[in-house]
């Protein structure tokens, strides 16, 4: 077989690939087809029920076009190629409720009645549309992600109780004019063979997908409606309202035509304190809806969608839809899920399930006429009882079993009520509204959650500077007078008195207040106010202000500095660790002791610590085994890993031990001060370093090399073992420092 051959063969089995995946994927559109007729029918009659039951066909139609003309474009512009798109009962109601709003309005019924209602509608659901391509197009699908989710649910809930309601009169056959304020009358009203085409309907919604999970529900509730009519109809009982007549399908924008011939100014101008915030709730609710199911497609197809073109190409899709007289749409996950698990792989089953809704209205609408009313009502029953929102029933669940978060669980209970209830009683609006301050009410409270995470004294929290003996001493009966507060949270309105007030509670005797502000996670302009008037405060009161983790070349630090400008200068001191806030606090308590005042000059062999206890002859011995060295500032004294030989007695200067990192700053490990000796356990054991040594300015040091220890040992055992005693009582004095620090904390 010839190369040519085989190019040949290998086209035509992508060929039949191809195909193989046409032929998947018109059967997802078959299939999505088939369960969205059923749901864009009573969705549609849902949004333009207000206008009275003279235009059930206008709904019907304007469910069906949402379908065709928005489900179509959305398949081609969407960022989500699998996203079937269709209307949703949380977009009808929205609808419905500006169309009621509207038929309310006298100016409006006097020019033009229903007809002007249901044009100024689809102007509205178009202009939706526009809303949420400028929400693509400017990114705000990512802030639309931070509404709270307890608001969602609560609206979502109270959608679902609107469409449960609002399809009891037509699943009990009672009077388009009958109200609810007549419940009592409901036994004599209703419709006994309304209610059993309901139920009929409703039971095959329910039970057909158990036993046969490849038939679509919604369908199977629509034939069962229709064949209990059928069978009522040769008995001689009545089913209440059916759909009626249908307009024959027109390939036309009337619609937008009749918007356009709409005067610009007057009166249509006054509806706009009306129609503007419908429009606006639409396209958030729209969008939100949209972005939630493409979350949830993306994790049933592994997938990954584009937000910011989903919403572009659902605005285009209600753009469209609105101008061709389609009630609004979103992205629709139950939709989506049944084509994907019908063989959908492409935006072919997106478009094809709108090009089979085409030819159905345009071949088999007069099919749709003899279908009782009670039928869609059942399917909505079940649509809306689904349509509760899950993650509010497993709090209720859980609220009884979870007795330590029970309290926020209840808070979250209680937005989701008040929401679902001020969308039922007033409107959607006004539910958003309220949902979004009660949530801002609830996240500013649980920000208000104590700042302060421990208040420690100079005890508990060391510097790693490492002092002589007398120094340490009278440090610890000092460190009282340092006050460490450690900080959690965010700083801001919420918080700020109450840590003025824990600072200002545990003054007594304190010199220093050290804030630990490592687990710091914001600051307000009206925290940096605090920070400002506290250090006054305490300044006056002859105490420092100290803050750790804040530096100037940090972004925390750096807002604190601009926002607090001068008002800082002098009164508040900035530090990038802990460690340095600690030190200084820990100088400062020595300086006004007394102790520690003026730099002191070189300490004398003497009085180093691994000279205590020892005799003339032996301080003798012990100087002629030393080495004295003056260093320059900079100076290494030794590297990490290098032979550990020597010890060191620091008779002048600071030097500081790091541990060095490839790609971070060096940390350091200690810092020693005139009267320390170091180095000593790399003596005793021969290891080798395990960090750098650094002279922080000029030093005078002694050096102990390892020979000359060895050498000691055999000419002078005695000297010998009075230094290793006082080597010993030195890392004791540390040890027990450490142990005090560990006591305290813990």
């Amino acid at each position: 077989m010839g190369q040519s051959d085989v190019r040949v063969l290998s086209r035509l089995n992508r060929t039949r690939l191809d195909w193989a995946q046409i032929r998947s994927d018109l059967s997802g559109g078959l299939v999505a087809a088939v369960v969205s007729l059923p749901q864009s029918v009573p969705l549609g009659a849902i949004a333009f029920a207000p206008l009275g039951p003279d235009w059930i066909w206008l709904g019907v139609l304007s469910g069906l076009y949402c379908s065709i003309f928005a489900g179509s474009v959305a398949a081609l512009t969407g960022g989500t190629p699998l996203m079937v798109t269709g209307p949703r009962p949380s977009a009808s109601l929205i609808v419905a409720g500006l169309v009621a709003a509207l038929m309310g309005q006298p100016e409006v019924i006097a020019r033009g009645g229903a007809p002007l209602v249901a044009t100024l509608a689809f102007a509205a659901i178009a202009l939706s549309g526009l809303v949420q391509v400028l929400f693509g197009l400017f990114h705000v699908g990512r802030l639309i992600k931070f509404i709270p989710y307890p608001v969602i649910a609560g609206f979502m809930n109270g959608v679902a109780v609107l469409v449960l309601v609002g399809q009891m009169r037509a699943f009990l056959g009672l009077p388009e004019d009958f109200r609810w304020t007549q419940w009592r009358a409901i036994p004599e009203l209703m419709h006994p063979g309304a209610i059993a085409v309901g139920i009929a309907s409703l039971a095959a919604m329910v039970l057909v997908p158990r036993f046969m999970r490849r038939f679509p529900g919604p369908l199977a509730a629509l034939l069962a409606g229709a064949a209990m009519a059928i069978v009522l109809g040769t008995l001689g009982v009545g089913v209440g309202s059916i759909i009626g007549s249908i307009p024959p399908f027109v390939f036309s924008p009337r619609p937008l035509l009749e918007m356009l011939s709409l005067p610009m100014g007057g009166w249509l101008l006054e509806l706009l304190p009306l129609m503007a915030p419908a429009v606006l709730v639409l396209a958030v609710v729209n969008s939100v809806d949209t972005l939630l199911s493409a979350a949830a497609l993306d994790s049933l197809t592994g997938g990954r969608h584009r937000s910011d073109r989903e919403l572009v190409g659902q605005g285009l899709a209600n753009l469209v839809g609105g101008c061709f007289g389609g009630v609004a749409c979103t992205g629709s996950l139950s939709r989506s899920a049944t084509a994907i698990k019908a063989g959908a792989r492409t935006r072919l089953a997106s478009f094809s399930h709108a090009i089979i809704l085409l030819l159905t209205v345009v071949v088999a609408s007069s099919l749709l006429t003899p279908i009782p009313m009670a039928a869609l009502a059942g399917i909505l029953v079940v649509v809306a009882l689904t349509a509760f929102d899950g993650w509010s029933r497993q709090l209720m669940w859980r609220l009884p079993r979870q007795a330590d978060h029970r309290r926020e669980i209840v808070a979250n209970l209680g937005v989701v009520l008040v929401v679902a209830a001020v969308t039922m009683v007033v409107n959607l609006v006004a539910a958003v509204a309220a949902g979004t301050a009660l949530s801002m009410v609830m996240f500013v409270r649980k920000m208000c959650k104590p700042i302060v995470r421990r208040v420690l004294d100079g005890r508990a929290r060391r510097s790693l500077k490492v002092r002589n003996r007398d120094e340490a001493e009278s440090l610890s009966a000092k460190c009282t007078q340092i006050l460490v507060v450690e900080l959690d949270g965010a700083l801001f309105f919420g918080t700020a008195d109450s840590l003025a007030q824990e600072v200002e509670a545990r003054l007594a005797g304190v010199r220093v207040v050290v804030l630990d502000c490592r687990r710091l996670s914001e600051m307000d302009a009206t925290g940096v106010r605090l920070l400002g008037q506290l250090g006054k405060s305490l300044q006056a009161k002859g105490c420092a202000l100290v803050l750790a983790h804040l530096s100037p070349e940090d972004a925390m630090g750096g807002f604190l500095l601009d926002m607090g400008g001068p008002s800082l200068d002098g009164v508040v001191r900035l530090f990038p660790d802990a460690d340095a806030a600690l030190e200084w606090a820990e100088d400062r308590v020595l300086e006004l002791g007394r102790l520690g005042a003026g730099e002191p000059g070189e300490i004398a062999l003497a009085d180093l610590p691994l000279s205590g206890n020892l005799g003339a002859a032996e301080l003798t011995a012990l100087a002629g085994a030393l080495e004295r060295r003056q260093l320059p500032k900079g100076t290494v004294l030794f590297r990490e890993g290098e032979a550990g030989d020597t010890l060191y007695l620091l008779a002048k200067g600071h030097v500081t031990i790091r541990l060095q990192r490839p790609d971070a700053p060096a940390v350091r490990l200690a810092s020693f001060q005139p009267g320390v000796m170091f180095g000593e356990m790399a003596l005793l054991e021969g290891q080798p370093r395990s960090a750098d040594a650094v002279a922080d300015d000029d030093i005078v040091v002694y050096e102990l090399a390892a020979d000359r220890f060895a050498s000691l040992s055999e000419e002078a055992p005695r000297l010998t073992h009075h230094l290793v005693l006082n080597i010993a009582r030195e890392l004791a004095a540390r040890l027990r420092v450490t142990s005090e620090q560990l006591r305290v904390a813990f």
